[in-house]
């Protein structure tokens, strides 16, 4: 970048929390960022919803809406110092097939619960598009009934758009998954996102070496692929390796079979197709070749 900070500006700075660098600059809108920013300029003054409004230009609605998203990620917290921690109802365990809101439910809950409001119309925001019913009674359950904070689910939202997954589906199946795992907070959701995201890189480089086209991984294979690929330094290319060895020894792709090959090389050390091609080469011993001798007396008798 050709560009840096004026150090004549470095004169007179203010705080900002590294949490709001580290974990929302893609999360927050800009209307976030210029409330948060304003309140942490002006925080020795008093500050009310209008003032912040007229001076950063935000208007009064998405002023609360800001306030409700930095208080649910803990940024911000009210004058009795308390933060705005989402109630914990959840249950043991979430099914996708739990009975959701009706439609009247969502509406009467939009009405009495700001959270509810910001979370229905973020959404619709970032997938680009209105609300189904079934999409938004599936929304109000993960945060009414399932006790999920509404910036992860916001999370979950954010990565199903990032990665052309923005269904209710994926959203719903991995929301339950969270919930399930006990991820409830906005730091376990980012390391789960974190995890997720090598996963689905490990599987789009086993997928192109082993030639899968659009095919999903199974648990299992996901599982495998990031050992292989993070792990153990596994490339594209000893990956193809390891699925043409498997194709040339059992004429088809056979994954306990390929899984077998790649541990071999693993535990060898191998690390490029130069490092296999090396231990197919004839080993010499006292500067010959170490051929099989009954094979060489073979090729003798047959020339007689």
């Amino acid at each position: 970048m050709n560009y840096y900070i004026n150090p004549a500006v470095l004169t007179a700075v203010f705080t900002v929390p590294t949490d709001v660098a580290d974990k929302h600059l893609k999360l927050a809108r800009g209307e976030h960022i210029k409330v948060l920013l304003y309140i942490l300029r002006n925080m020795s003054g008093e500050l009310s919803e209008e003032k912040i409004s007229a001076a950063s230009g935000v208007s009064p609605y998405d002023v609360k809406e800001a306030l409700i998203y930095w208080s649910q990620a803990g940024i911000l917290i009210k004058k009795d110092g308390t933060a705005a921690v989402t109630k914990q109802v959840k249950k043991p365990t979430a099914s996708v097939l739990a009975q959701k809101p009706t439609r009247d439910d969502v509406a009467r809950r939009g009405a009495e619960d700001g959270k509810i409001r910001y979370l229905l119309q973020e959404t619709q925001m970032r997938l680009g598009r209105n609300l189904k019913t079934n999409e938004s009674s599936t929304l109000v359950w993960l945060y009414d009934d399932q006790g999920l904070d509404v910036s992860v689910i916001l999370m979950i939202i954010q990565y199903a758009v990032a990665n052309n997954k923005a269904n209710i589906r994926f959203i719903e199946s991995t929301a339950v998954s969270w919930i399930n795992k006990g991820i409830d907070s906005v730091a376990a959701a980012d390391e789960e996102l974190r995890n997720m995201a090598l996963k689905d890189e490990a599987w789009r480089i086993v997928k192109k070496a082993f030639g899968f086209e659009n095919r999903k991984p199974s648990p299992k294979e996901s599982e495998l692929s990031l050992k292989w690929v993070n792990e153990w330094g596994m490339s594209e290319k000893m990956l193809a390796e390891a699925y043409n060895a498997c194709v040339d020894e059992k004429s088809r792709f056979y994954m306990p079979y390929v899984t077998k090959i790649i541990e071999n090389w693993h535990e060898k050390g191998y690390k490029t197709p130069g490092d296999i091609a090396a231990d197919k080469k004839p080993k010499k011993e006292d500067g010959f070749a170490a051929y099989d001798m009954d094979l060489f007396e073979k090729m003798l008798n047959s020339k007689d």
